[in-house]
């Protein structure tokens, strides 16, 4: 599933939230492996805040993928698109 971004923050605050359910984390896992407070991580998700380069990379190596990969406009999985889109995960670790 491809899907279009108005800009790069777009995708990368897309890209935090589409990994983050990759790896069946909640907001709160993500924090605490990225050492970020729980609060920060939603409002980047919500698009209140934009990370630094730094913290892009705790959250990155915190998902699993390089850096880059949260600025790539790939193919997604339509399955956890869909998760993405009906609202919390409830069997988030």
């Amino acid at each position: 599933m491809k899907i279009n971004f108005n800009d790069l923050r777009d995708l990368l605050i897309f890209n935090i939230k589409y990994y983050r359910y990759v790896n069946n984390y909640s907001q709160e896992r993500l924090a605490e492996l990225s050492k970020l407070s729980p609060r920060y991580i939603t409002d980047v998700e919500r698009g209140l805040h934009c990370p630094t380069i730094q913290k892009i990379e705790s959250i990155a190596k915190s998902l699993n993928i390089e850096p880059y990969q949260l600025f790539m406009n790939i193919d997604r999985d339509a399955e956890i698109v869909n998760k993405m889109n009906q609202g919390r995960q409830y069997n988030q670790r």
